[in-house]
This record gives C-alpha cells, sequence and structure tokens, in this order.
C-alpha cells in the first residue's frame, strides 16, 4: 500500500510539472524521464509488468491530452 500512495504522490508531482511547462519540449522531456523512472522500477521488480503498463499508459493518456493544446 506504501509503494501505491508513493508512486502517486510522484505522478501527481510529475503531471503538476508537465501542466506548468512553457513549451511542448520540456513537457516531452518531463514525460520521457517519467517513463525511464518507471522503466527503472520495472527492471529492478519494485513494480510488476502490469503495474508498468497501466502508469506507462497513464503517462501516455496524460501528455496526449496537451499535444492538443
Amino acid at each position: 500500500m506504501q509503494k501505491e500512495q508513493q508512486l502517486r504522490v510522484w505522478i501527481q508531482k510529475q503531471k503538476r510539472l508537465i501542466s506548468e511547462a512553457a513549451e511542448q519540449k520540456d513537457r516531452d522531456y518531463i514525460a520521457m524521464m517519467w517513463q525511464g523512472f518507471l522503466n527503472g522500477l520495472c527492471l529492478t521488480n519494485a513494480i510488476t509488468w502490469q503495474e508498468y503498463q497501466e502508469l506507462s499508459r497513464e503517462i501516455v493518456e496524460f501528455a496526449e491530452g496537451f499535444e492538443a493544446v
């Protein structure tokens, strides 16, 4: 449960950073750092493959919402 809570806090921070970024390249950079962090968590077995896929999908869906702006 604590792992889930820690991930949610981190994800909310990343979403805030993306939403506050002035340029698309900055939003892209933050999203790629988010993806890299998830890759590391998955490779070290800190999260399962299913958790990785769900969180990765969340990145894509959130970032796509800002590309349309």
